[in-house]
């Protein structure tokens, strides 16, 4: 679209009317508004012009030979182009109530009735010149946050890959230096290697969490049908080292239902529950991970329940815990990020669901996850 002072885009009305002083007349009324007016005399050259041009607003004539206003309606209903043009309709009919009826069966979103008042014209005209300009505004908004997201990504890959990079020979030259070499150093000299690999290596994974936080913001999900049985199996074999290592159990207690959802943000969602419950676990305790299902009567939506015997958390806390880069002081004795129950919370929201946390220091915690099995039915 043109615009007329570089600050707001020219809207256009259509007016259609088979009468040529009606036509003049109402073109008389709306010249006072600043925006451009477009005349026509029958549905087929109204047809040809909302081809190609974009309308605010139509204002339509209900009674025209050949192709009436009922018709004209119908026919920009039906193709997705000119869908969304509010119409109003201009009648002098005598049986208001089965015009005004058949009218918005046909489309219209309002009513004008001959002869035409100017101080109600203008009024209803300048609400849908109001809406039409917020909506564009809204479009020109959304276009340059989806280009100003795409950058960032961009932006956070590039990043990514260059702070890896360094980081991955740091660790690879700390642990030759420790197999070869570990001989000519002395214990606090291969503490002090240790620690850099240890640190390179967490300063890695930090990165790592860090992308797939910002991906969330980017991208947009990709809903497809998602088996949580097989996620939360993925989940599990490729946590499989870990749980062995600490003699952990991961126990899947009903079958999980088949879900519309993003796959990929439901493993994450899993992998981040699933891998907390196995390194907050207690020195004493092998930790123990049980996976349940409540189905809920309502539209479709069930609850997952993860709970572990690991340190647990004050009640206190409980609201603190999903704010990036927060991590309780109980915790603080533990390799982490602090950036994956945060990308958990949003997942969640994201699929318009809900989660809830109940824990007891020292005893284990337990989250509620409330979803749906279709989207369309949240």
């Amino acid at each position: 679209m043109n615009s007329r002072n570089d600050k707001h885009p020219t809207l256009k009305i259509l007016v259609v009317d088979d009468r040529k002083e009606n036509l003049i007349a109402m073109q008389k009324i709306l010249r006072v508004l600043d925006c451009e007016i477009f005349i026509v005399e029958s549905g087929n050259e109204a047809l040809s012009f909302t081809l190609r041009h974009d309308f605010a607003l139509i204002l339509l004539d209900v009674n025209m030979p050949e192709m009436d206003g009922f018709e004209l309606a119908e026919l920009l209903r039906s193709n997705d182009e000119t869908s969304q043009i509010p119409i109003i309709f201009v009648t002098a009919s005598d049986t208001e109530d089965q015009s005004v009826f058949k009218g918005y069966e046909s489309g219209a979103v309002d009513y004008l009735f001959k002869p035409v008042n100017p101080d109600i014209l203008l009024s209803k005209v300048r609400v849908f010149l109001e809406l039409n300009l917020r909506k564009i505004e809204l479009e020109s908004m959304q276009t340059e946050l989806k280009r100003s997201n795409e950058s960032l990504m961009e932006f956070a890959q590039v990043v990514s890959h260059d702070l890896k990079n360094p980081l991955n020979v740091i660790t690879g030259l700390s642990e030759l230096l420790l197999a070869r070499h570990s001989s000519e150093l002395s214990m606090k000299g291969q503490g002090y290697i240790s620690k850099i690999s240890v640190t390179a290596e967490r300063m890695t994974h930090l990165i790592t969490d860090l992308l797939s936080y910002a991906q969330l913001n980017a991208n947009a999900s990709s809903y497809t049908e998602v088996d949580l049985n097989r996620v939360i199996n993925h989940v599990i074999t490729d946590l499989s080292s870990t749980i062995e290592q600490n003699k952990g159990q991961v126990m899947v207690r009903h079958t999980l239902p088949i879900i519309q959802a993003d796959a990929t943000q439901m493993y994450q969602l899993f992998q981040n529950i699933i891998g907390n419950g196995i390194k907050y676990h207690r020195a004493e305790v092998a930790p123990i991970i049980q996976i349940s299902l409540v189905h809920n009567e309502e539209h479709g939506a069930f609850t997952v329940l993860i709970e572990d015997n690991g340190i647990g958390m004050r009640s206190e806390d409980i609201p603190h815990i999903f704010t990036a880069f927060k991590r309780l002081d109980n915790a603080k004795g533990y390799e982490g990020t602090g950036i994956g129950l945060a990308t958990v919370k949003k997942i969640i929201d994201r699929h318009q669901g809900s989660i809830e946390v109940t824990s007891e220091l020292g005893q284990g915690t337990t989250f509620l996850i409330k979803m749906y099995e279709s989207q369309e039915e949240m």
